[in-house]
């Protein structure tokens, strides 16, 4: 989470609005209600990861996100009901979030940090690849329903053997008791992170990053549909989003490791303005719109590995857990209103035109204050609390 519920939704989108008259700007409102329950129970849930460990927090999550995922099979008509579930989406599934898998990243790794950000959390680019094509087979094989409740079954199968095996040498209780995990304690602490000018400056970047970025992808299909593209053109482009993700994530993680992050975060939101700008015409060609797709692939590739890597260098790994929790809730919330934004839009005016321009705009304006960022801050590490 949130992979499986933000990269499906646009596949089952236009069954939902035909089957029960639903607008977009309804369906694409269960990812904003998610988007609010991370925000707000996010950063209470954080400490549970210290308290209970990554393995343990993420091998319970996984099985009950694939069940809660799965309730969207017995949608009927019912807009509460639909809503319920993307509730229960965003609680259970907040133990196999990101915050969970970057926590341990950064406290493994240090000098090549960043690349094993970007292969980790490929993971999701791989899954947007493969799950669009194979949730449309599912679709015309068994139904939508048996196509919901066949990919909601991949945390259980999938996932949690591979957390279950992998996580096994992790200590039980991470809280800096272990020698090996002192590196936690090092960099602010949870108040006074909040009160540094890093925390609000990378809060200021992911909040029109988020929105201009992840915003798009649930609506590719449609926005591709938009630019008189024949349907066997929006497939083939709405699935290479995911490979671009991929390459965005590993070529973003080599590229922090070895250059200023900020300055890498700058060049590859400039990519993502390009792509909205490109997308917000009225008709391209395949070409052209293979490299706009190409492009916001690549630069949605870099989102959490680079939010990850900033917060591990500016504000440190002593309360990881919370601060990182804070700005991914404030993230996902661009990330999922946005989606919802973009179908009351076009169900509006009937053109995505000005709110990609828009987005285009946004990125802009975040590719300028990431820089203010400055140097990493070098800072040494406290044995205690």
């Amino acid at each position: 989470m949130p992979a499986i519920p933000f990269y499906t939704i646009g596949v089952f989108a236009p069954i939902f609005a035909k089957e029960f008259g639903w607008s977009f700007g309804v369906i694409f409102g269960g990812l904003s209600l998610l988007a609010g329950a991370i925000l707000i129970v996010g950063p209470f849930f954080a400490p549970l990861i210290d308290k209970f460990g990554a393995r343990m927090v993420a091998s319970t999550s996984l099985p009950c996100l694939s069940l809660s995922y799965m309730t969207l099979a017995a949608s009927n008509g019912s807009v509460t009901q639909y809503y319920v579930s993307w509730l229960a989406i965003a609680i259970f599934g907040l133990g196999a979030t990101p915050v969970v898998f970057t926590r341990v990243i950064n406290n493994a790794f240090g000098e090549r940090r960043g690349l094993a950000l970007g292969i980790v959390l490929s993971g999701a680019g791989l899954f947007a690849f493969l799950v669009k094509p194979l949730a449309q087979l599912l679709i015309e094989a068994g139904g939508w329903r048996v196509a919901i409740l066949v990919v909601g079954t991949m945390p259980i199968v999938i996932a949690c053997p591979m957390v279950l095996w992998g996580f096994a040498s992790l200590p039980s209780r991470p809280a800096g008791t272990e020698p090996t995990m002192s590196k936690a304690l090092e960099g602010m602490a949870a108040r006074e992170a909040f009160r540094s000018r890093h925390f609000w400056l990378l809060a200021i970047v992911f909040i029109p990053m988020s929105l201009a970025i992840a915003a798009p992808l649930p609506n590719i299909e449609n926005i591709l549909r938009s630019l008189t593209l024949s349907p066997n053109e929006v497939v083939q482009l709405a699935s290479l989003v995911g490979i671009a993700a991929v390459a965005g994530r590993l070529l973003g993680g080599v590229l922090v490791d070895r250059f200023w992050a900020p300055a890498v975060g700058t060049v590859i939101l400039m990519l993502g303005a390009v792509s909205c700008l490109i997308l917000s015409l009225s008709q391209v060609s395949f070409p052209v719109a293979c490299i706009a797709i190409l492009l916001l692939g690549f630069t949605s590739g870099l989102e959490f590995d680079l939010m990850s890597y900033l917060v591990a260098r500016y504000l440190g790994m002593r309360s990881y857990s919370t601060t990182y929790a804070t700005l991914y809730g404030i993230f996902v919330v661009g990330a999922f209103i946005g989606p919802s934004l973009f179908g009351f839009v076009f169900d509006r005016v009937g053109t995505y035109s000005g709110i990609l321009q828009t987005c285009a705009l946004l990125l802009v304006a975040g590719a300028g204050t990431i820089l203010l960022l400055g140097p990493y801050p070098i800072r040494e590490k406290r044995a205690s609390d």
